[in-house]
């Protein structure tokens, strides 16, 4: 029933600035539609469900009585209100540690030590761009020789390590070759913000296997083909391991696709360049660090435009991530990753070695009131149909993580894995190359 007299100003604009965020979300989703609406389940938590509540407001905003109108304006915005003041007080005991596991150095630590290395969150990718590397042969794929890198800073103390001669996280000498094992990676195969002796690569270390970690912050499957056709041959591993992160990946790989020094590497016959940097590599590499960190690298505004504070603040983040309802975005088919996984299984077996695929969830995943694995899992799916089809080895870590009861407690502030999460990894991967038959 239509209410007598027309809405009172404070009902409207109770019902109506709810109304208005709710619209807006929906707008966001729409003008996204391929992130967060190509399918059902994005469909309805971006778009129908936010309109069907802002329908709501606006309808009871003009359509019940005034008293009416006015509790259901109150109650929604006071809702709202509640919601953002959760989203605040989650931000703000969260954002110091993850900016620490950033390793944001703003009058916190002196970087003077650690002015050789790789800022913080700055990628290879980075340095190639900004050298304007046309071509594989080219390029550089690890960090500075003998560098101290900061991974992070913890409770005001920095957290490091001393690179080796070829710029990677590992201990001196170098490992004779053939290694048992070579791990390629991202950061979590970096093992950022964790000690020496406890990050994944040092933990399966721990076992006795002789490993060349060559994990990196920012590395995405191409790249990774792309460290194995260097340092493979070099250190003829009996198996190689890819650490798939669910993640960012995938989003990786397009951006990897899209790389014109990188467009080669697919190729049987790419020259995928030297060991060892050479001389004027090394010279343009430091060059290149010194002017990062005299730049913004390593500051509180870059770190707070990298997280996208704000953005997310808005999308109430948290409160989405506590409730279930936070959904990635949604990832298209990319048939080169099967090219990716086939070519690092033919460049390992030149050598006679092996090549398997470790796939490890993100702590988004896990937790939340409403169940959502449903829209984790179709990425899981292509991971392990290209496995598959690639026949190569698949070690999947989502069930020994589910398996713990408390997944989430497997990672930082930040996200990745901390020295639990890696030793679960470790112990799981370990135990699983036992167990996989020879591809």
């Amino acid at each position: 029933m239509v209410r007598d007299g027309a809405p009172s100003r404070a009902a409207l604009w109770l019902c109506l600035l709810p109304a208005a965020y709710f619209a807006l979300v929906a707008l966001y989703a729409a003008l996204n539609f391929s992130d967060y609406a190509s399918d059902t389940p994005r469909l309805l938590r971006y778009i129908v469900g936010p309109l069907a509540i802002s329908a709501m407001l606006v309808l009871c905003a003009f359509f019940l009585s005034s008293e009416a109108a006015l509790s259901v304006g109150i109650t929604a915005s006071s809702i709202l209100f509640a919601l953002f003041l959760f989203e605040a007080v989650m931000t703000y005991r969260l954002l110091p540690k993850q900016a620490g596991l950033a390793g944001i150095v703003d009058g916190e630590l002196d970087a003077d030590r650690f002015a050789d290395g790789y800022p913080p969150a700055v990628t290879v990718k980075a340095m190639n761009r900004d050298l304007g590397v046309e071509t594989l042969s080219d390029a550089i794929l690890t960090g500075i020789p003998e560098a101290e890198v900061l991974l992070c800073s913890k409770n005001g103390a920095p957290v490091s390590y001393r690179a080796d001669a070829l710029g990677l996280r590992n201990p001196a000498p170098e490992a004779d070759a053939p290694v048992e094992i070579l791990l390629l990676g991202d950061s979590f195969a970096e093992g950022i913000c964790l000690p020496d002796g406890t990050h994944l690569a040092d933990r399966m270390r721990a076992s006795g296997l002789s490993l060349v970690n060559t994990g990196s912050r920012g590395m995405g499957p191409l790249l990774e083909l792309a460290v194995l056709k260097r340092f493979g041959p070099h250190f003829r591993p009996d198996m190689t391991l890819m650490l798939f992160f669910e993640g960012n990946d995938w989003t990786n790989l397009e951006n990897e696709l899209q790389r014109s020094w990188l467009s080669s590497v697919l190729d049987g016959d790419v020259d995928a360049g030297p060991v060892r940097m050479t001389d004027a590599q090394e010279q343009a590499a430091r060059d290149m660090v010194g002017r990062w960190w005299d730049g913004s690298a390593a500051s509180i505004g870059s770190f707070l435009k990298r997280q996208s504070v704000l953005r997310n603040f808005l999308a109430l983040h948290h409160v989405a991530t506590a409730l279930g309802l936070h959904y990635p975005k949604a990832l298209p088919e990319i048939p080169a990753f099967a090219d990716v996984l086939v070519s690092a299984k033919e460049t390992a077996a030149v050598w006679g070695g092996e090549f398997t695929v470790i796939y490890l969830p993100a702590v988004d995943r896990f937790g939340g009131l409403l169940p959502h694995d449903f829209v984790h899992d179709p990425l899981r799916e292509m991971v392990a149909d290209a496995a598959a089809g690639a026949g190569v080895g698949l070690i999947d870590l989502v069930p020994p993580f589910e398996a713990t009861g408390a997944p989430r407690d497997l990672y930082a502030a930040d996200a990745h894995l901390n020295a639990a999460g890696a030793q679960l990894a470790a112990d799981h991967i370990l135990r699983a190359l036992r167990d996989q038959p020879t591809n």
